[in-house]
């Protein structure tokens, strides 16, 4: 039997959840990237500003460098970083396979910063190494307890950015039905989450409070 605290419980969840974040971020710059120059130049400065950040460049590639390692908290290599410290202080529950992924991409990331150019290759190589992260989740802890907290983030995550991204709250509802599946194997009885409310906020904090309510539990 695995026996997994409350607090490496939270850890697995938001190293799910930044995870998806690092992977929708990527494919999101990677779009932004293509819109700058074949389309409209400001639109990822457009973009950004919905989401409350300041984007202030003057080439497709100050986009690019800006968006990977400069923007505070929000920049790839942010997220990364934040994904790697959850996946140290959960290092006994991960297989050696995923947790040396989630680090070789961190130091890939710390490596690279210091490089003048920064390529849509080296994006595109991100997005291939995390599916690879996900497919280490998949073989080596179907049946454990950590798959599903690790899984229920990064659901969590995808329903909350197509939300807060993408004003989508109907790509969020396609998800409800998996959220409450993976729910179930955290906390048998679980009380399935239905979102009924238009309003954007409310519906953001409703999906962000999901795991407070499973209240996790097991020995430590």
């Amino acid at each position: 039997m695995i026996l997994i605290s409350p607090k490496t419980a939270e850890n697995l969840y938001w190293m799910g959840r930044y995870i998806q974040r690092a992977e929708t971020m990527t494919r999101l710059v990677i779009s932004l990237f293509d819109k700058i120059l074949d389309e409209d130049f400001d639109d990822a400065k457009n973009f950004y500003a919905r989401l409350g950040i300041a984007m202030d460049y003057d080439s497709s590639q100050a986009f690019l460098r800006q968006s990977v390692f400069e923007v505070e908290h929000a920049s790839l290599i942010s997220v990364i970083h934040y994904a790697r410290e959850n996946a140290i202080l959960t290092r006994s529950h991960l297989s050696n396979r995923m947790f040396s992924r989630i680090n070789a991409l961190y130091l890939a990331y710390q490596k690279a910063k210091e490089e003048r150019v920064v390529s849509l290759f080296w994006l595109e190589s991100t997005l291939k190494e995390l599916d690879a992260i996900w497919g280490n989740l998949e073989l080596s802890l179907v049946e454990a307890k950590e798959s599903p907290l690790i899984q229920f983030g990064k659901v969590v995550e995808r329903m909350d950015l197509n939300i807060r991204m993408y004003d989508s709250i109907e790509a969020a509802l396609l998800d409800v039905e998996k959220l409450n599946i993976i729910a179930e194997k955290i906390r048998p009885n679980h009380k399935h989450v239905a979102l009924s409310s238009s309003n954007k906020y409310k519906t953001l904090e409703k999906i962000n409070s999901i795991y407070g309510t499973l209240a996790y539990v097991s020995e430590s």
